[in-house]
């Protein structure tokens, strides 16, 4: 009775650990379309950030730029940015909304105008740093960015300044 036991437990046990070693993360860009080009990212693989413009001169007084990273499958970072410059209090709204979006993925959907396949331009300048993955360089691919969405029907749209109409 107790061989049964050894062996279930054993079964259970290498089962566990089969599945825990399919779990990987995900990383697909498709090709780029007339509403943009789509990138579905595990959580893990992404950050968002509001960084600050040094080099403005127009009316914002406190002028921004919200940033979306992403690390691709090649170990690189592509990069989502905003078209528009941002007030510093805004761009931390959006920064706050995008962080719950992928908090509460299981995958994250990027949309962005631009080509997510472009030649890699390799720009050791830009290093940004992944909880679960390490510090990782820039590509030198960079999209505008349009849209964010998760599996739980979260998302947030550029266009229209809001999580009411996303467009998917």
């Amino acid at each position: 009775m107790t061989n049964l036991q050894k062996n279930k437990l054993l079964l259970t046990i290498v089962f566990l650990f089969s599945l825990s070693g399919c779990v990987s993360t995900r990383y697909h860009a498709g090709k780029e379309k007339p509403l943009g080009t789509d990138i579905e990212v595990s959580p893990d693989r992404v950050i968002v950030e509001c960084e600050f413009i040094t080099d403005y001169d127009g009316d914002y007084s406190d002028p921004y730029g919200f940033l979306i990273h992403v690390l691709d499958l090649q170990n690189t970072v592509l990069t989502l940015s905003s078209g528009t410059v941002l007030e510093k209090e805004y761009c931390f709204k959006i920064l706050k909304i995008s962080e719950k979006i992928i908090k509460n993925a299981e995958l994250v959907t990027l949309r962005g105008r631009g080509d997510a396949h472009s030649p890699i331009e390799m720009e050791y300048t830009f290093k940004h740093t992944f909880k679960k993955h390490g510090t990782y360089y820039s590509n030198g691919r960079s999209l505008n960015f349009l849209a964010i969405w998760n599996d739980k029907g979260q998302c947030y749209d550029a266009f229209h300044r809001g999580t009411e109409e996303c467009q998917k």
